[in-house]
């Protein structure tokens, strides 16, 4: 079992250097985040004092239910900017988190899939070379997934993880639980959306295992028997154990702040309007019919089509590619579902961006059913489609990210400087912003240096008019503050007409108002 571990962590560990080593991480550059990547420094700078108890905001208005992605970026930030000064600033010691934590998410699959082929001829070469295949499948339609910081691209391959160890599940293997439970804890930190989403999936997978234990008459491996909870009790409980450490942060929010995040779920669930049925899967459906990405679907299918030898079926084969399809299945339901209640917008097309997971794992096991049909899948075969798939995603991965654009904003830093002048040890000034005229100028940048003012040990302004909870709560005006002497300015990305006096700071105008000294 040691050296299961230890082959399992060094696996880990290569992929996420490959990441670090191929991907644009940013390493040696001074970089000054704004806008999304900047109002979770906010967080994250609470996480580093382990005193965060929230997830990432939402545009809705609510954080997102637990922190464990914010630990990991945090993590990055101590041991590769604060400690070993590995990388130029606090924001790549983030991306190299994210690198590391798509490094354990590939190996944890690969491991898995071995697992899942076991007693198939050739199980290790052939969950390399699907492991490998899907890697390179999702460089083609998704390569800011393997060090891409924003939240969007994160739940990406914990989504894939959780997919993956739910095909084990179907299968009625318990060594997939372990993962199941780490991608489960993950996503349900990540998006409100997945509390629903996964105990779909969970039940359909429950209810496909039964169906196929059902058929096969191998009631040993149907979950919901008594045969089964009793032989791998253990395993159970510690997988529960695992799902319930994550979701701690959760309770205590619950506990303080009494009917807590879930209620506000709730409320936004009965708010919004459900959409139409045939809109939703016309939203599903632009997952899977995106551009290119459609026809080498289309043309892989037709290629088993004419490829498939029945003669090369046995069931080392058969079984974990049909768990993995209803898995697929399972997780279409679920997303449908979300597709139907959940989003509020279709033309956010990155709100579904982790459902790209579901196509790509089916181009994938089409292609490694096309590779089957044609070949013997052996060690050497193998190693040229990895050695291949790298070559292909170390190419894709080197991309600029399409969001880059926040990853710095040299302004930041005099920005700063120049509100502390302003302040000038009279106490947090009071900004009142004006959400009437290009918003989104104004808030990435002020959110930048707010984040910049935070890892100073400052605390130079707070908000108070059209405060918004990309801010954080610690930034939202109190009585107390104020009710203090105080200067308070009317912040604007643009002129304001009928006012003068505006002091000009990175773009921004900052208009005097009434004072409180």
């Amino acid at each position: 079992m040691l050296k299961g571990l230890a082959a399992f962590f060094i696996s880990a560990l290569c992929v996420g250097l490959f990441i670090i080593v191929f991907g644009q991480t940013f390493a040696s550059v001074q970089l000054h985040e704004v806008g999304d990547f900047a109002a979770n420094s906010l967080l994250i700078a609470d996480a580093k004092h382990l005193k965060l108890l929230v997830g990432n905001y939402s545009r809705i208005g609510f954080n997102h239910p637990g922190p464990a992605f914010l630990y990991v970026l945090a993590a990055g930030e101590i041991v590769f900017f604060d400690l070993t000064h590995w990388v130029a600033s606090p924001f790549a010691g983030q991306i190299y988190a994210v690198a590391l934590l798509s490094g354990f998410w590939i190996a944890a699959i690969g491991t898995l899939l071995i697992k899942m082929q076991r007693g198939a001829d050739g199980a290790v070469a052939a969950a390399l070379v699907t492991t490998a295949i899907f890697v390179g499948v999702t460089a083609y339609i998704n390569y800011q997934a393997f060090a891409g910081p924003w939240f969007p691209h994160l739940y990406y391959f914990a989504f894939a993880a959780f997919t993956v160890s739910l095909g084990a599940l179907i299968m009625g293997r318990a060594d997939g639980l372990p993962l199941l439970a780490v991608s489960l804890g993950f996503l349900l930190n990540g998006h409100a959306s997945f509390l629903g989403m996964t105990v779909i999936m969970l039940a359909c997978a429950l209810l496909a295992n039964s169906w196929i234990a059902i058929r096969s008459g191998s009631r040993e491996s149907q979950i919901l028997s008594r045969h089964y909870l009793a032989s791998h009790f253990r395993t159970i409980v510690a997988a529960l154990a695992i799902v319930v450490l994550f979701l701690i942060p959760l309770a205590i929010r619950t506990m303080l702040h009494f009917p807590g995040p879930l209620a506000e779920y709730a409320a936004f669930g009965h708010a919004h309007k459900a959409n139409r049925v045939v809109d939703a899967v016309r939203f599903v459906g632009l997952f899977w019919s995106n551009g290119i990405f459609g026809l080498l679907l289309g043309a892989v299918a037709c290629a088993v089509l004419v490829t498939n030898k029945p003669a090369r079926e046995n069931e080392g084969r058969v079984a974990p590619e049909r768990a993995l399809s209803l898995a697929l299945a399972c997780a279409t339901v679920a997303f449908l579902f979300y597709a139907v209640v959940g989003v509020d917008d279709f033309s956010l097309m990155y709100v579904g961006i982790f459902y790209y997971v579901v196509p790509a794992l089916a181009l994938t096991l089409l292609a490694k059913r096309c590779l089957d049909n044609l070949m013997v899948v052996t060690l050497p075969v193998a190693v040229i489609v990895c050695v291949a798939v790298g070559a292909f995603t170390a190419i894709r991965i080197h991309q600029p990210p399409e969001n880059v654009s926040q990853y710095n904003d040299p302004r930041v830093p005099g920005a700063y400087a120049a509100i502390r002048n302003l302040e000038a040890g009279g106490g947090p000034l009071v900004f009142d912003l004006d959400g009437t005229a290009k918003w989104e100028q104004l808030w990435p940048l002020l959110v930048g240096i707010e984040a910049q003012a935070k890892r100073e040990g400052s605390v130079p302004f707070c908000i108070a008019q059209n405060w918004q909870l990309v801010f954080t709560q610690a930034a939202r005006c109190s009585p107390d503050e104020m009710s203090r002497p105080h200067r308070r300015f009317l912040v604007s990305a643009v002129p304001k007409d009928g006012l003068s006096g505006a002091v000009n700071i990175a773009g921004l105008y900052f208009y005097p108002r009434e004072s409180a000294e």
